[in-house]
């Protein structure tokens, strides 16, 4: 065979390899190569073959179309060179742009193969990504060139944990999960858990999360929790017709309404139809007295507190909120603001800063957190806070706190 020839004698591996090169590049079997500074196994082949005297250390030229016509006049004249090629080698050599036109073929037909086994809407959702070349498209090509059956799986089972949330929220993140047979498939930071936040920001038309808290907040939104137990809000003094909610109401004893507990509590109400909303747990302590009822964010607000605060505004019951005043208090008054365009927030006044204001100073990173906040009603608090860059605390206004409680509640009564 004309390939043995070429592989037995020593000396014409690096002129096949750049003939090689020569094709993949061109596409065609034309142009010349050099084989520089040559050796001296090489000059002995190229000299025999082609029938020259050359020297070892020599710059070495020659084309397809020379060695073409010494093998024409040889029992080989009849050869190809894809032939040649493909035995010398032991593979198929293609041209560059033929390969890469394979390999989009193969990219386009995987991802179809996916779309094929995908529910609607999801399934116009990755192909509206695959012709778009959407950002997320890179993305799953990174992992297609590394993994594409398991890719494959993973599409698959994500775009179906999309497809059935709706039926089973709410619910918590590895109960989502385990859907896949495995509860730790959407764990944060894994790829899983990375596309699968992508996707669901793209397919809701959202902001995608890229921080845990903001992770844990855009879940919430949809009704996944991470943690159905420790997600929870501190109650005291609600009402409804569920029996634990009420023990604890006639007991005057504070209450951890957690998301399983939740789950079972149709409705949560008031007696006297004013709820009173703190960011600090240690307000409740303060506050135990008044025997007013009250709700706790424990900082920024998880999901069961927005639950929670609807289900008394859908009771007819007014809310009042009072938080921090540092940037984060401002933000949390903002967000339920936002939330609920009929909360009420109580002193927010100057004075009430001026009251609660400690020696802490706030950074200008913390500082610059406030520039989304517009409304209205904190506007004044947030020019407070940037011009004197210190952190105020609800627990040093607790008097002024207390004293609107009293008047308020009189003032319900009394109407």
């Amino acid at each position: 065979m004309l390939s043995d020839y070429f592989k037995q004698k020593d000396g014409f591996n690096r002129l096949f390899l750049l003939l090689k090169k020569k094709y993949e590049s061109l596409g065609r079997y034309s142009g010349t190569i050099v084989v520089k500074n040559i050796t001296e196994k090489e000059a002995i082949a190229f000299s025999n073959f082609f029938g020259k005297r050359l020297q070892a250390k020599a710059n070495f030229q020659t084309s397809f179309a020379e060695i073409e016509k010494k093998l024409k006049q040889t029992k080989y004249a009849d050869f190809t060179w894809d032939s040649l090629f493909y035995m010398y080698f032991g593979y198929a050599v293609m041209p560059k742009k033929q390969i890469a036109e394979n390999e989009k073929q193969e990219e386009a037909e995987f991802f179809q193969q996916v779309i094929n086994k995908i529910e609607k809407p999801f399934s116009d959702l990755l192909q509206d990504i695959v012709e778009n070349k959407d950002p997320i498209y890179q993305i799953l090509l990174k992992r297609y060139h590394k993994e594409k059956e398991k890719l494959k799986l993973d599409l698959i089972q994500i775009f179906h944990l999309l497809y059935v949330l709706e039926e089973i929220v709410p619910t918590s993140l590895p109960m989502l999960a385990s859907i896949t047979g495995n509860p730790h498939f959407l764990d944060f930071k894994t790829q899983n858990s990375t596309l699968f936040l992508k996707l669901m920001a793209k397919f809701y038309q959202e902001k995608e999360p890229k921080k845990t808290e903001e992770k844990i907040k855009f879940l919430e939104q949809h009704k996944i929790y991470v943690d159905t137990l420790s997600n929870y809000a501190v109650t005291y003094l609600l009402k409804s017709e569920n029996l634990m909610v009420e023990g604890f109401r006639h007991q005057l004893e504070p209450l951890n309404l957690s998301l399983k507990n939740l789950e079972k509590i149709k409705h949560l109400d008031t007696e006297s139809k004013n709820v009173y909303v703190f960011e600090n747990p240690s307000i409740l302590t303060a506050l135990l007295s008044l025997q007013v009822p009250i709700v706790i964010t424990s900082g920024n607000p998880n999901y069961i507190v927005y639950l929670v605060l609807e289900k008394l505004i859908n009771s007819g019951n007014n809310i009042y909120y009072n938080g921090d005043f540092d940037p984060e208090g401002l933000l949390i008054a903002s967000a339920l603001k936002k939330r609920f365009s009929n909360i009420k927030l109580f002193c927010y006044e100057t004075f009430d800063y001026e009251k609660s204001c400690s020696f802490n100073s706030i950074s200008d990173s913390r500082l610059k957190k406030m520039e989304s906040i517009e409304d209205i009603e904190l506007l004044e608090m947030k020019r407070v806070i940037l011009e004197k860059k210190l952190a105020g605390y609800q627990e040093k206004n607790i008097k002024r706190i207390e004293q609107f409680i009293r008047r308020n509640e009189n003032k319900s009564i009394s109407s």
